[in-house]
């Protein structure tokens, strides 16, 4: 108890810096009364993992060095003095040994000669962040199912596949360039987790890596080409590819294949991504297709576990479940391989909700054991919890006593940290 004491003793406060007292009466802890009413955070440190297969740690403290940008193209400063007058010319100076001492700074990333590299998170998405909605259904994240990647074709056959657990998938990713200059020797590379409402570079598993060249946003083919970088074969249309994973991935049964999938891009030199960046809501550079879809017809039930995965802080947190209408999930429009692809609701009315959260590795309940109106008094819509670092889970279920023919069931799960969304996942009840 002494050493848990002094522990809490050495916390501060995230908002004023002030150290959190402990109480020597109760065990309890003394908030410094200028941070009345705030949410005490503290840093968490991530787990250890090992070294991705095939790939070796860069021994640097500071992610890859960035391009830097200013808000107007060196040219058209405003500061700047009238043009070929003595305050021009000290300006003039002043610019010069501001590049030699601290670089080169461009304008906007789309006005100057950069590339700008983007695997969408949404359809219609170019690359501004953060971004504001769902970002877990990229449509540019393709699985074909039961295909060993060494003879599997350069383009998927249909590009809404969902994967086979306990088989070979190989993995597809379509990437693109919305910059004035070209991108060579990009590398794409693919993560799969376990099901999860927190993604993070601490529960990554790495499957493979690739390369790809793509050309600046005014290159543009009619059809799909084929081409090579490093000797690695791809389909390109100019400034965007679609690149197959070199490496099969072989889903697990223990999540019946419902693990989401993480495709990273970057150029090291001139559009480099962190190591650590496994965020698609805040960098371009990452997209996730945390997407889980249920066939079936009577009755239609699904139990997952999601992780809520690591934070670096502490903070309140809540777990939401969003009925949502399956027409406005796009990516469904992929699975069923039509634009104009339409949905009905379910004529039964759906169970569904979440279990208290428990400790990873924690037992799950087998609710759809249970008869539906049973179901419905242990399921809550949300759950808000103070969370520490130990990593936790949530059980979520939903069930339908029957479905029809066309008909759909869309359910999105969302984790909040101190009210931003952080992560999500989506689930699909659909008929066979």
């Amino acid at each position: 108890m002494h050493t848990n004491s002094q522990d809490r003793a050495t916390m501060k406060c995230a908002h004023c810096g002030k150290p959190i007292a402990c109480d020597g009466d109760n065990g309890g802890t003394k908030l410094p009364p200028c941070c009345s009413g705030h949410i005490h955070n503290r840093t968490c440190e991530p787990p250890p993992r090992c070294p991705d297969p095939g790939t070796g740690d860069v021994p640097q403290d500071e992610p890859p060095p960035k391009v830097k940008i200013t808000p107007t193209r060196p040219g058209q400063d405003p500061q700047r003095p009238p043009r070929n007058t003595p305050a021009d010319q000290g300006w003039f100076r002043d610019q010069v040994r501001g590049t030699l001492t601290d670089g080169p700074r461009f304008g906007p990333r789309k006005d100057e000669y950069l590339p700008f590299l983007v695997v969408r998170s949404a359809a219609g998405d170019a690359g501004a962040r953060p971004f504001g909605g769902v970002f877990w259904e990229s449509p540019d994240i393709f699985v074909l199912p039961g295909v060993d990647a060494a003879a599997a074709p350069l383009v998927p056959p249909t590009f809404g596949g969902i994967a086979k657990a306990g088989a070979p998938n190989t993995l597809y990713a379509q990437i693109w360039n919305l910059g004035k200059a070209p991108a060579f020797r990009v590398r794409v590379e693919f993560y799969w987790f376990n099901p999860s409402l927190g993604i993070s570079r601490a529960d990554a598993n790495f499957i493979g890596a690739t390369w790809v060249d793509l050309g600046n946003r005014f290159t543009r083919s009619a059809s799909w080409t084929e081409a090579r970088s490093a000797g690695v074969p791809y389909v390109t249309m100019g400034s965007h590819a679609i690149v197959r994973c070199p490496v099969s991935w072989v889903p697990q049964f223990v999540n019946n294949g419902h693990e989401c999938l993480v495709v990273r891009v970057s150029e090291p030199m001139l559009d480099a991504a962190s190591p650590d960046q496994f965020s698609a809501a805040s960098d371009r550079h990452i997209a996730q297709r945390n997407i889980a879809v249920v066939t079936s017809s009577s009755p239609a039930n699904v139990d997952l576990t999601l992780d809520l995965g690591f934070m670096p802080q502490t903070g309140l947190a809540e777990i939401e479940v969003v009925e949502a209408d399956a027409n406005g999930v796009d990516w469904l429009k992929l699975y069923k391989n039509s634009r104009s692809a339409q949905f009905a609701a379910p004529t039964h009315k759906s169970t569904w909700g979440l279990l208290p959260a428990q400790p990873r590795g924690s037992r799950q309940l087998p609710l759809s054991q249970l008869h539906l109106d049973q179901r419905a008094h242990l399921l809550r819509p949300r759950e808000t919890i103070q969370r520490g670092c130990d990593p936790l889970g949530v059980q979520f279920h939903a069930g339908i006593a029957d479905m029809k023919p066309g008909e759909a069931q869309a359910l999105r799960v969302v984790q909040r940290m101190n009210g931003t969304a952080v992560g999500g996942y989506t689930v699909v009840l659909i008929a066979k």
